[in-house]
C-alpha cells in the first residue's frame, strides 16, 4: 500500500511530498490550458495540489495505526557496539537506544473546496503536517489563488517565438536532408 499518496478518488496514484498532491505532467499540462485559455500566466502552483486550508473543505479519519518500533538492525548494530566496548551491560544499553521506526498510518477521506474528493494515507510525520496547514476556524474564508493576465504584447511574442522555433526546425531539416 502506497505512504503519503492518493489511494482512490480524484487524484487515484498520485504521491504526496511537503503537504502537496504531486500532479501528474499530463493533468498539470491539462490545468495549465484550461487557466490560460481564460486569459491568465500560469504559475508553479499548477502543478501540485497544497493539502492546507485554502484547497481543504473538510477532511474525515478513516483508519488510524499508531505503530512506533525499534528497528531491528539499528537494535542489533547498537548492541553489538555495546557489547564489544562495555561488555553485556553495554549490549542491553546499546540495544535500547535504537532508533525508532514509524510504521504509523492514517487514511482520510479529504472533500477540496473545488467538489473533488481524495481518500489519502499519511504517515504520522505527514499527518501532524496536514493536521497543522488544513486546520482552520468555522468563519475562515479562503483567499483566491491571483494569476496575473497575459498581456497582449507577451501573447504576440509567444507565438512568434513558436512560429520562429516551427521555422527554424524545418529549415534545419531541409537542410541536413537535402546535404547542401
Amino acid at each position: 500500500m502506497e505512504v503519503n499518496g492518493v489511494l482512490a478518488g480524484d487524484f487515484a496514484g498520485c504521491q504526496i511530498n511537503n503537504n502537496e498532491i504531486q500532479l501528474p505532467l499530463r493533468e498539470s499540462m491539462r490545468i495549465q490550458k484550461q487557466i490560460e485559455a481564460q486569459g491568465f500566466r500560469t504559475i508553479r502552483s499548477d502543478s501540485f495540489i497544497p493539502l492546507n486550508k485554502d484547497f481543504v473543505k473538510s477532511y474525515q479519519l478513516i483508519d488510524s495505526i499508531d505503530d512506533i518500533q525499534k528497528d531491528v538492525f539499528s537494535a542489533l548494530f547498537r548492541g553489538g557496539v555495546g557489547q564489544m566496548i562495555f561488555g553485556n551491560p553495554g549490549g542491553v544499553g546499546g540495544a535500547s537506544i535504537a532508533k525508532n521506526r514509524n510504521d504509523g498510518y492514517k487514511i482520510i477521506d479529504v472533500v477540496f473546496r473545488d467538489g473533488k474528493r481524495s481518500l489519502i494515507r499519511l504517515d504520522l510525520k505527514a499527518w501532524e503536517v496536514f493536521l497543522a496547514e488544513s486546520y482552520c476556524s468555522p468563519e475562515y474564508e479562503p483567499q483566491p489563488v491571483v494569476r496575473p493576465k497575459l498581456t497582449k504584447t507577451f501573447q504576440i511574442a509567444r507565438s512568434t517565438l513558436a512560429v520562429a522555433m516551427v521555422v527554424g526546425i524545418v529549415w534545419l531539416i531541409v537542410r541536413c536532408t537535402t546535404g547542401g
